[in-house]
């Protein structure tokens, strides 16, 4: 993935001079045929991104000759590339060899031929090149760092703006910053709680958790309307943009040298959680509190993923979940004085008073937010509103709909592409199919350089029920994915991402249950990305619970061939060596208890290298464990858990005292009946 959006991305199609195979690179000095036959593969990638982006653009091709073989192949496979994607793409060649004859051809096959150097093109760009106004000029300090804008939201301009949306708030989608700014949101009182915490600086770091469906992102956007109406700079991050520590935390002190304020949003910050934790670090060095983040994810999400140490020590975290009396009566308030939201509520809602509408909104749903909304605005059970509509939809738009619907469920970033590649759908039918599903699927443009636009379903709620309703048996999951993986190309970055997402231990390929089938597809995703450690560390720990220990290793080996050992793959050495111990079958007590020292002494060098990842002590205190059992020795177990008990001083993370009671808890049980070995809790990377 490109480090930065305003970067140029480049890929090479034949080879490379200074790496190959035979110095242990994965990368190949194109010598032979052979050496074409193992790279056709990621050509053909490449030609299919090509496929994508030469659909509305102007692509220039380079090059010294028009006689050159690999020019003409090159133009050919562009030039049918365009006529397959049905759109009009200009092709361009600059060739710095004059041939007029050879020109007029390719002119008469709707090519532009232009003759010159690479120093003349890049001349030619200079002047086109727009300079963007200074924060000095323009006031605005987002000027100053324009790398940051095409992945941010400016609030304030979206405020003044947006236009809001009744029907789509209250079907489901997120209240826009145009809602919020027209007052048709109720207000919640967690944006208040936190607007007060960053007012009195008992925070400067929000962390707001609850489940899917109570209006965390409405209420976030709502903190960030009241800090404008305060006179601070407020953005959220865009997602499925690549997001940028070093330039937020550049940011962050320049707000400070300006004395200014500025507040950052980034919703499903679980998705970014390692880059949050970056500028976090920074941010806590730098000793910086001008730049206030809001972040927001769910529980399930959240919780199990490594945080910064800074994380726990400075932020504060508000949980989202249950309406309050109060704000409840700011809901019918809502309602009472506007009137497109009083022809939306059903008629028999309508007819009570404003007590008996408060008492049933409070009984009826339990005070749950998503409910609450849908029993003001319909008294049918939500499954049974969402499969009503799903019904009156003709068989293309149903086979969309289901499609997307799974696809955003499982965790994939969904994007036109990928829907045009994955359905076969005509590239100049996109339109018309998004017009005939307004209000239920949203496209968004996340690059428009690249045209890249993603989908986005009104609320991850409807879309789940679509999808667990739609793709309910086991057979239909597994086809979707391996026609995800299938039609998967990584030199999006938006796929990329959908990759590791996949390998989500709460959804994606863990929702199928057969272990042989995940492997499967985990393989494919590791020959499409091999570039990916996500894929290969769901497949050790598969193989692992599996006893397929010979297979792990070889896993292992191989990943650290590729790669530098990581903290994931260590604790995964760990468990196959205890899991060897423990598990084989056929051995002697003696040979376990040769094996589980090997066990102990991987786990000892991984504690003194990975001092503060509780998952690495986590997998040190199960050796302990499982040696107290064998010899009923408990040294090891006592110098494991007084390494995980010193990180939880020095981090704070609440899970970590959560996993230190419960290994002490088997701890004790020991001596009076021996447990069976537990599969500890999986810690999200």
């Amino acid at each position: 993935m490109k480090d930065s959006p305003d970067e140029t991305e480049y890929f090479k199609l034949h080879g490379t001079i200074s790496k190959d195979v035979s110095l242990g690179d994965r990368s190949r000095i194109i010598i032979t045929e052979a050496d074409y036959d193992v790279t056709d593969q990621y050509r053909d990638q490449l030609f299919d991104r090509l496929k994508a982006d030469i659909g509305e653009s102007h692509l220039i091709i380079i090059g010294h000759s028009l006689a050159d073989e690999d020019i003409r192949t090159v133009v050919n496979r562009a030039l049918s590339l365009r006529a397959r994607s049905g759109l009009q793409g200009r092709i361009s060649l600059l060739m710095y060899s004059r041939d007029e004859g050879r020109a007029s051809l390719w002119e008469a096959r709707g090519v532009e031929i232009v003759f010159g150097s690479l120093d003349d093109f890049f001349a030619g760009l200079v002047g086109k090149i727009d300079v963007a106004p200074t924060a000095d000029v323009s006031g605005d300090p987002l000027d100053s760092l324009i790398a940051l804008r095409p992945s941010t939201i400016d609030a304030a301009h979206a405020l003044a703006t947006q236009p809001s949306n009744v029907s789509a708030m209250y079907n489901g989608w997120p209240a826009t910053f145009g809602d919020i700014s027209a007052g048709i949101a109720f207000r919640r009182l967690m944006a208040d709680d936190i607007v007060d915490a960053f007012a009195k600086s008992t925070t400067h770091i929000a962390i707001m958790l609850g489940p899917s469906g109570v209006g965390k992102t409405t209420a976030a956007r709502q903190v960030l309307k009241s800090l404008v109406d305060s006179g601070f700079h407020a953005w959220q991050h865009s997602e499925d943009q690549v997001f940028l520590p070093d330039k937020w935390r550049e940011m962050a002190l320049k707000l400070t040298s300006q004395s200014l304020n500025g507040v950052l949003l980034v919703d499903d910050a679980h998705t970014e959680l390692p880059k949050i934790n970056e500028l976090v670090d920074g941010l806590h060095r730098d000793g910086s509190t001008s730049l206030r983040l809001v972040l927001v994810s769910t529980n399930h999400n959240w919780g199990p993923r490594l945080k910064s140490p800074p994380l726990f020590k400075i932020a504060k975290t508000f949980n989202l979940n249950k309406v309050a009396g109060s704000e409840i009566d700011r809901l019918l308030d809502s309602v009472d004085r506007n009137n497109t939201l009083r022809v939306l509520v059903e008629s028999e809602f309508a007819g009570y008073n404003r007590a008996e509408r408060r008492r049933r909104l409070t009984q009826r749903c339990e005070a749950d937010m998503f409910v609450c909304l849908k029993n003001i605005f319909s008294s049918d059970k939500l499954d049974d509103i969402i499969l009503r509509e799903y019904a009156t939809l003709e068989n293309t738009l149903q086979d969309i709909y289901k499609s997307v619907a799974a696809m955003e469920s499982a965790g994939v970033h969904v994007h036109r592409q990928l829907v045009i590649r994955l359905l076969g759908l005509p590239a100049d039918q996109v339109s018309s199919v998004l017009a005939r599903l307004e209000d239920i699927i949203h496209e968004k443009a996340v690059d428009t350089r690249t045209g890249i636009y993603s989908w986005r379903g009104r609320h991850q709620v409807i879309m789940k029920i679509i999808a667990e309703h739609k793709y309910y048996e086991k057979n239909k999951r597994y086809d979707l994915f391996e026609r995800i993986i299938d039609n998967i190309r990584p030199t999006y970055d938006i796929e990329i991402r959908t990759i590791r997402d996949l390998c989500n231990v709460e959804s994606g390929l863990a929702t199928i249950v057969n272990l042989k089938d995940q492997n499967f597809l985990l393989r494919k995703m590791i020959s499409v990305a091999p570039g990916e450690r996500v894929p290969r560390h769901r497949l050790i720990r598969n193989l692992i619970e599996m006893g397929h220990f010979d297979a792990a290793e070889t896993e292992i080996k191989t990943f650290r061939s590729d790669f530098r050992i990581d903290a994931p793959t260590t604790r995964y050495r760990i468990k196959l060596a205890t899991a060897r111990a423990v598990r084989s079958k056929g051995l002697m007590q003696e040979d376990r208890i040769a094996l589980i020292g090997k066990a102990e002494a991987i786990a000892v060098e991984a504690a003194k290298r990975y001092k503060s990842q509780k998952s690495v002590l986590g997998a040190y205190c199960e050796v302990g464990i499982e040696i107290a059992k064998l010899t009923g020795k408990f040294e090891t177990f006592d110098s494991a858990i007084s390494l995980l008990k010193k990180a939880e001083e020095d981090i704070g993370d609440a899970d970590i005292s959560k996993m230190v009671a419960r290994f002490e808890r088997r701890m004790s049980a020991i001596h009076v009946e021996p447990t069976e070995h537990e599969v500890d809790e999986v810690i999200e990377e």
